[in-house]
């Protein structure tokens, strides 16, 4: 994988991603290795929905406390993986609950599950382009 294999955009909205990131994992790579990049994006796609969930249930509960903890997880995550616009929303988000309350979440939720799926299909894109 090369500068020039990794998306810019998605088709539906353009994920905030700093691929240099990404691109900083390569230092662990073994010679003749599989890509650790490849490795750290499964793990995250496959972590995150549990992680937005929590945070869905938290603000269906009114449960400040949860929707700070979950929100504080998926932006370390993200932000660990270059999802910077994801990890901006769920610092927002984790704001709220270390507030004490859940109030006006819904609508940061919204942008953070929309800005998600742009990272998802981002990150997908160069799992499938890179299958070994």
């Amino acid at each position: 994988m090369t500068d020039q294999d990794l998306p810019q955009t998605s088709d539906t909205h353009h994920a905030m991603i700093d691929w240099s990131v990404l691109e900083a994992f390569l230092a662990f790579r073994r010679q003749g290795g599989p890509d650790p990049r490849i490795r750290l994006i499964n793990v995250f796609l496959t972590s995150s929905p549990a992680l937005l969930g929590a945070i869905r249930a938290a603000l269906q509960s009114s449960d400040a406390a949860s929707l700070s903890k979950a929100a504080h997880s998926m932006k370390s995550g993200s932000l660990n993986m270059g999802a910077v616009g994801l990890g901006g929303l769920c610092a927002a988000l984790e704001k709220i609950g270390r507030n004490g309350t859940t109030d006006k979440a819904g609508e940061l939720f919204a942008k953070v599950e929309r800005e998600y799926a742009a990272v998802e299909a981002a990150f997908s894109k160069i799992v499938s382009e890179n299958q070994e």
